[in-house]
């Protein structure tokens, strides 16, 4: 027997679905991704947290999911809804359907919503946070809204960091300052014959430097990357010592690091399919995205007192936004896209190769 699910939000605005069974109150941003494929890497990226995700894609979890595919060891956001959830998918990778993992984990799940409605509600009005649930839990949905985690002033990439060292030594090895590492970025490097070690956030710019690695990836992660004070500090004191490189949060980061200016966007790019204009590269990048804040973008070049020229070399073809950013002064560079194509297209890969040209120049100087 179904049950109504409950989407409703601090000013009364409702949305109504279905459910197989009771879905007790939940509350996060509401955001909507338009990836038809990679619901596995979306649901176990950790920069989903305290996230609501509506997918427009008409059917979630068709082909059910591997483990090879997950980002991390669980699922990772605060709810998902669709218009139709698979239980019964078909794939010769699948290993078990999202809808039983979700609930291995009391993830709450839910179809049959108006998503066009709710797409269109969030272009117009911007992200909020909602909170959902069955129909039945109304008052404590209300309740539950009221102490909500605001996305504003969200600090959960501090914690957000799962992955393992596998390494008692850094010397020579990449560093990942890890405020939800997706594994596809650790896989890339990898890839590469490179060694990564894991970073907590908490650590000061010295003791990296007497970890004495062979260069710095500043990683993805969720919330508001101004309140990382600490972080952006480190990384601060750390531009021009290392060549550095920083993907979605990390790249705004960077900016903030640099003294630019970081702002909300009204209701984010989240998706596989957002194009991408690289300085340098004829065609344009078909990317994945997931960030509701970007760094200001440059017009020109500016010139940085301490880190040498600064620049926008990456643009957002949808909305004109920043999608990157090069500080080659000082052996450092970002950007606001997920390169490591986990989920999305292989058109990335190529941004991770001057992040490696710079660590083989600057470790062989040493």
């Amino acid at each position: 027997m179904y049950k109504k699910t409950l989407l409703v939000n601090a000013n009364g605005n409702e949305f109504y679905g279905w459910s197989e069974h009771d879905l007790f109150p939940t509350t996060g941003e509401l955001i909507f991704n338009t990836a038809m494929s990679g619901f596995v890497e979306i649901l176990s990226d950790p920069s989903y947290i305290n996230q609501i995700v509506s997918f427009t894609s008409s059917h979630i979890g068709n082909y059910g999911l591997s483990m090879e595919d997950f980002e991390s060891s669980a699922p990772q956001i605060s709810a998902a809804i669709g218009n139709s959830f698979t239980s019964n998918p078909s794939s010769w990778r699948n290993e078990k359907s999202l809808t039983s993992w979700l609930k291995e984990y009391e993830i709450p799940y839910s179809g049959g919503f108006d998503i066009r409605a709710i797409t269109k509600y969030i272009r117009s009005n911007g992200s909020q946070i909602f909170a959902i649930g069955t129909e039945n839990y109304k008052e404590e949905l209300i309740d539950e809204l009221k102490k909500a985690k605001n996305i504003i002033g969200d600090n959960s990439a501090l914690t957000a960091g799962s992955l393992k060292n596998k390494f008692n030594t850094t010397e020579g090895k990449v560093g990942i300052i890890d405020l939800g590492t997706k594994k596809s970025i650790v896989n890339v490097l990898e890839n590469h014959n490179l060694q990564v070690v894991f970073i907590k956030p908490q650590i000061t710019a010295q003791e990296i430097k007497n970890m004495k690695l062979k260069g710095l990836l500043i990683s993805n992660g969720p919330g508001d990357p101004r309140s990382l004070t600490q972080v952006i500090s480190t990384v601060r004191e750390l531009i021009g010592t290392l060549p550095i490189f920083g993907i979605c949060l990390g790249h705004q980061i960077l900016g903030l690091a640099c003294g630019l200016i970081v702002e909300k966007l009204d209701f984010g790019h989240h998706g596989s399919n957002h194009p991408v204009k690289i300085q340098g590269i004829k065609k344009a990048l078909i990317t994945s995205q997931n960030h509701g804040f970007a760094v200001q973008k440059i017009n020109g070049r500016i010139e940085h007192k301490k880190f040498g020229q600064i620049e926008t070399y990456a643009t957002n073809l949808n909305d004109g936004s920043n999608e990157g950013l090069s500080i080659w002064d000082s052996l450092a560079y970002s950007v606001q896209f997920h390169p490591e194509s986990g989920p999305g297209t292989s058109d990335g890969l190529q941004i991770f190769d001057p992040f490696i040209e710079l660590m083989e120049n600057y470790y062989a100087k040493k």
